[in-house]
């Protein structure tokens, strides 16, 4: 398996925590719990693996919750 070095939300610094949690915000209600969580419970691994460029996490993430919310009523 492959290992990517992670910022964990604890020790992330304010840009890192509003992009994980403006990003979060754009998901559709089902997707507010991670299916696979990172150790300290507040990201998915795939969203913590973008951790080391709070910029690409946050619009990588933030088009594919608007996109799982097209035609949704929000």
């Amino acid at each position: 398996m492959t290992w990517i070095r992670t910022v964990p939300f604890t020790e992330a610094d304010e840009k890192l925590k509003r992009a994980i949690e403006d990003q979060s915000k754009l998901y559709p209600a089902e997707y507010a719990l991670p299916i696979h969580p990172t150790a300290d419970g507040q990201s998915s691994e795939i969203v913590a693996s973008h951790s080391l460029i709070p910029d690409a996490l946050f619009h990588a993430f933030a088009n594919f919750g608007v996109l799982m919310t097209v035609g949704d009523d929000n």
